[in-house]
């Protein structure tokens, strides 16, 4: 069994830790989830580098003041501007031996490709709901649905050693580890043995989709933090269930980590598990465990929703 990873590094400037305290609040997310719900529609169908409307711009410039009133309340409170917090940010997550980006979106927030995209991404979930809606496949192995996080049954102690090991900086992880609480929005559009798309929002974070096609073939895609990496994605029939592999990354330099979604009975009710593990060597069938003896990786589950999915698929 391998040794925990420490990579906190020295001790940083005390602005980062109470920033990270105000990234947990959960203030500023629900400021601007609340406004994206609201606004979102108007974005349905938009393609990135198409036609700016102006009613684009006007929401935008709406936004920029929503953040602008949080963030001041901040900097007042620290005797701080937002330029100075943003590159104390960047600056401590510029180390070289780290091979993903940490840093939360709020530092991208005002910028308009982020909102564009988080505006779009919001759209596309309330459309691939409705997808989900009418999707019913009995009799296989078929994931789709909307889903709501199982609160109850999350391990945050298994959340923060798996990030502790991939090597992200403590006051990173504390906003990870709160955000985690709050992923939201989760729809998967799963086509058997062809590909699945997973959708969520993240607290502080925004919002992601990711479709994965499920042909077992080495390519170039992006994690969550927009590093790109390379990825193989099958499904398992075997087992029943869908696997997206992360060849080589910095902390299994010759394995891989995996995250698998199935499904699993917990207490007599019929759960989607989204479950990651780290394999030290590409060919080991058994997850790295840390120091107790636990597998390294978070199990995240999520119940069907009303009117979604069908928890008695076989």
């Amino acid at each position: 069994m391998p040794e925990e990873s420490k990579h906190d590094g020295p001790e940083v400037d005390p602005l980062i830790n109470a920033f990270a305290d105000f990234g947990t609040t959960g203030d500023l997310d629900d400021a601007i989830s609340n406004f994206i719900e609201e606004n979102c529609e108007h974005f349905e169908g938009a393609e990135e580098g198409g036609e700016n409307k102006l009613e684009w711009t006007d929401l935008h410039r709406q936004y920029v003041e929503l953040i602008e009133l949080h963030l001041e309340s901040f900097c007042k409170e620290h005797e701080t501007t937002a330029e100075t917090m943003f590159q104390l940010l960047s600056d401590v997550n510029s180390d070289s031996s780290l091979d993903q980006d940490f840093v939360p979106q709020v530092i991208k927030l005002c910028e308009y490709s982020f909102f564009f995209q988080n505006m779009k991404e919001a759209a596309d979930i309330m459309a691939a709901k409705r997808e989900a809606n009418t999707l019913k496949s009995e009799g296989e192995f078929n994931l789709s649905g909307c889903y709501q996080l199982c609160t109850d049954l999350l391990n945050v102690t298994e959340v923060e050693k798996y990030y502790e090991f991939t090597g992200c900086p403590w006051y990173f992880r504390k906003i990870i580890v709160a955000a985690s609480k709050r992923l939201s929005d989760v729809v998967v559009l799963h086509e058997p043995e062809e590909k699945l798309i997973f959708k969520y929002s993240l607290q502080f974070f925004g919002r992601k989709s990711k479709e994965y096609v499920l042909d077992d073939k080495l390519v170039e895609s992006e994690n969550m933090w927009g590093k790109v990496i390379q990825t193989k994605c099958f499904q398992d029939n075997a087992s029943s269930k869908v696997r997206i592999q992360a060849v080589k990354p910095s902390y299994a330099p010759d394995g891989f980590n995996e995250n698998t979604f199935e499904w699993e009975e917990v207490d007599g009710e019929r759960l989607m598990v989204w479950k990651r593990r780290i394999y030290e060597n590409m060919d080991d069938k058994e997850p790295l465990e840390d120091v107790s003896g636990d597998f390294i990786g978070p199990k995240l589950y999520f119940r069907p929703m009303s009117g979604t999915g069908s928890p008695s698929r076989k």
